[in-house]
């Protein structure tokens, strides 16, 4: 895994004439400019978007004379197999297999029982922040100001330059990966707008501008740089190979302690590195429980069952703790049925109010606010399940609701953490204040989405593209916490 030629030094990228390479630098400075802007309103982020996207579509076919030969799934699996048995890859009872809707996963060849070995996988097969730092690209990584900042997209540039690398060590891995992913950057703007309504909206925007301005940023870099060691990336990179990889690793990366820590150095001051651990990122996700571990002594990842499999049933494993719309921008798929599910709810104090200064001297006693300035709407959690307000957000409402005698008393109280719980003694006006003003911020965030529940539920009955099925479950899993949180405050309120 040591430092590989990356090709001719003098290399320019093939496919192109002159021509066509002054006319593809023209659309991406034109895109630059276009990702390089303040939003001001959602309309105007849709509008620059859909307008990125054409630009977009343009480069796309200039680049289509780099595109790089793809090697289907079913003939790279063997290869990657070999590859991992011939560096001491461990399976137990499973194998990997292509089944309709789940792509290439795992699947248990007889009956697997909860703790029992699913694989065990060295470190030195893992792409990591690390390997990139110690391969002919890492001086390049350590000294531009995008690459040193962000592990992430440090990684994806990683990943890139070893895919361009014909005798890279990972090349069966990579080749086994999937061609393509369901993370937003592969939105049409159409698609997008499918979210409207919801909180994700604005996030799903946001990477894909995101993505873009990096694209082009690095475009324009490598096109400058002279360096040897970046001639392959200089040649090959173009937006689809950069969205894949960076949604290769979005999907896929992990922590694991780094090389340094595992020795014993700063064990302390070290912080755990990015990395792809082939196979174990073949599982899909269900709830469940954390069921890997890196065993810091033998430097591998070990994955046990984290539940009964019978045999012939696909293996999953428990990816955390997130919601559905960090699975949507992150993973790039929805689970409806997630029982950590949550809905963002962003609230705050008005700095026009006279008592905005004692209501915020309140939040920083709780430790809701670690500064009494006020300085915007401060994010809760609405909860999925039948308890969907959580203590913070219980005395937030509280507190924005309590006229000056109140505040006062309970400013002065040792007991003010009391407000997290429902029951602490508040007087019935303020606490039906509270819950008809959580009622009615959540029918009002319900109604900013074009469709019902209802009319979701009928979606999903359609033959949808696999993208919108997304948005409309996404929908839909807001909703039922919004519906519930709206059914809560109602049963609360005793007037």
């Amino acid at each position: 895994m040591g430092k590989k030629s990356n090709g001719d030094p003098n290399l320019i990228r093939k496919g192109l004439t002159r021509g066509k390479r002054e006319e593809l630098k023209k659309l991406v400075d034109e895109l630059l400019q276009k990702c390089s802007y303040s939003v001001t309103s959602q309309s105007k982020d849709l509008e620059i978007y859909s307008e990125s996207w054409t630009l977009l579509e343009k480069i796309y076919e200039m680049e289509k004379s780099l595109e790089r030969p793809t090697v289907k799934r079913s003939d790279a699996l063997p290869p990657f197999l070999e590859w991992m048995t011939n560096h001491d890859v461990k399976m137990g009872p499973v194998e990997l297999v292509e089944l309709p809707l789940y792509g290439c996963c795992v699947r248990a060849t007889k009956q697997v029982s909860t703790g029992e070995l699913l694989f065990s996988i060295p470190q030195k097969l893992m792409l990591s922040n690390e390997t990139a730092d110690s391969s002919t690209i890492g001086h390049f990584i350590n000294n531009d100001p995008i690459l040193s900042q962000m592990p992430n997209v440090a990684l994806a540039f990683h990943v890139l330059n070893e895919l361009y690398d014909p005798k890279s060590f990972w090349k069966p891995y990579l080749d086994a990966l999937p061609s393509s992913y369901d993370t937003v950057m592969y939105f049409t703007p159409d698609e997008i707008t499918e979210l409207k309504g919801s909180p994700a909206f604005d996030d799903a925007l946001r990477m894909c501008r995101n993505i873009a301005r990096q694209y082009s940023y690095f475009y324009s870099l490598l096109q400058k740089n002279v360096d040897p060691a970046l001639s392959n990336l200089r040649a090959n990179f173009t937006y689809n190979d950069y969205r894949w990889a960076v949604s290769t690793v979005m999907t896929r990366q992990n922590l694991i302690p780094s090389q340094e820590e595992i020795s014993g150095n700063d064990k302390d001051q070290l912080p755990p590195v990015n990395a792809l651990i082939p196979l174990w990122d073949f599982c899909n996700h269900q709830d469940g429980q954390f069921s890997t571990d890196f065993q810091l002594e033998s430097r591998r990842t070990v994955c046990q069952a984290g539940r009964d499999f019978g045999p012939g049933e696909q293996v999953f494993i428990f990816y955390g703790t997130r919601t559905c719309a960090e699975q949507f921008i992150h993973n790039g798929f929805v689970d409806i049925n997630n029982a950590h599910d949550a809905l963002t709810l962003k609230v705050g104090l008005s700095k026009s109010d006279p008592l905005a200064g004692q209501r915020a001297t309140l939040l920083c006693k709780l430790r809701i606010l670690s500064d009494e300035k006020i300085s915007g709407p401060i994010a809760f959690q609405l909860k999925a399940g039948p308890q969907p307000v959580d203590g913070k957000l219980l005395a937030f409402l509280r507190l924005f609701c309590m006229t000056k005698d109140s505040l006062d008393r309970w400013l002065q109280s040792d007991n003010a953490s009391n407000l997290m719980h429902e029951e602490c003694g508040i007087e019935t006006e303020v606490d039906d204040k509270s819950w008809s003003f959580l009622k009615a911020r959540c029918q009002l965030l319900l109604q900013l989405y074009p469709t019902t529940k209802e009319a979701d539920l009928k979606m999903l009955e359609e033959d949808l593209s696999s993208h919108r099925r997304m948005c409309v479950l996404l929908r839909l899993a807001e909703k039922r916490i919004l519906l519930s949180a709206i059914e809560c405050a109602a049963q609360r309120i005793k007037k």
